[in-house]
């Protein structure tokens, strides 16, 4: 009698856990946040900090903003803002675990499609200023993951769909996504031109930036639409 009742139970929570994925997968840009046995859905906001925080520059020309500095040999350009490379940077390293790429042929497509998958809800800031809270289910279309991929490196041009992201199936991507906050810190070096700038980073540990924690050199380039990471190393 009781493996029955534990029988009936089981399947009365795998039903749910299906009912809610079917209503999630109606909707584009969906955000449902739960556990990942998907035992509870409910809508959940996400909280967007400005990419760049509070600037300043210091007495010997640094630009400073929260836990980050740069020095530049040059005017930083219109429109590009470092401190979201360098983020990035931390980001590419930390999370989607890209110690580095020349060219995107050399980006592997599945840390790469997840990346982009997590951009198209940072709401204009980096995965570091962006509060999700706990897992949230994301899903989107392959024309999304296209787009983002290009703004966030240019060009795109391996198959999108090999990705374990994708659902076959349903002709779409969908994925559970982390917290990924973190407050960044580093010391960077800017050099360059308008059209292509070099970023020489140094991550640490904490404010107070006695212990490295790891280093970068990023190359940003001007595209048509706006600045990209084209190389990381």
């Amino acid at each position: 009698m009781n493996i029955i009742i534990l029988a009936v139970c089981a399947a009365a929570v795998i039903a749910a856990a299906a009912t809610a994925v079917y209503f999630s997968s109606g909707r584009d840009y969906e955000t449902v946040s739960g556990k990942v046995e998907m035992d509870s859905s409910e809508d959940s906001g996400t909280e967007a900090h400005n990419g760049s925080g509070t600037l300043s520059q210091t007495e010997n020309g640094a630009f400073v903003s929260e836990g980050i500095s740069v020095t530049a040999e040059t005017d930083i350009p219109e429109g590009l803002d470092p401190f979201r490379y360098i983020k990035q940077g931390y980001e590419l390293k930390n999370f989607a675990a890209v110690d580095s790429f020349s060219s995107t042929s050399e980006l592997p497509v599945n840390p790469a499609v997840q990346y982009a998958f997590c951009y198209l809800y940072a709401d204009g800031g980096c995965l570091t200023d962006l509060e999700t809270g706990s897992m949230t289910y994301r899903k989107a279309g392959a024309d999304e993951i296209q787009r983002q991929l290009e703004e966030l490196f240019g060009d795109f041009t391996q198959d999108i769909k090999q990705s374990n992201l994708y659902v076959s199936s349903g002709g779409y991507f969908e994925m559970w996504q982390p917290d990924y906050s973190a407050q960044v810190y580093a010391s960077a070096h800017l050099s360059g031109t308008d059209s292509e700038i070099t970023l020489q980073i140094t991550y640490f540990e904490d404010s107070e930036k006695k212990n490295a924690a790891g280093t970068a050199e990023i190359t940003v380039k001007k595209g048509k639409s706006g600045y990209y990471i084209a190389s990381l190393a």
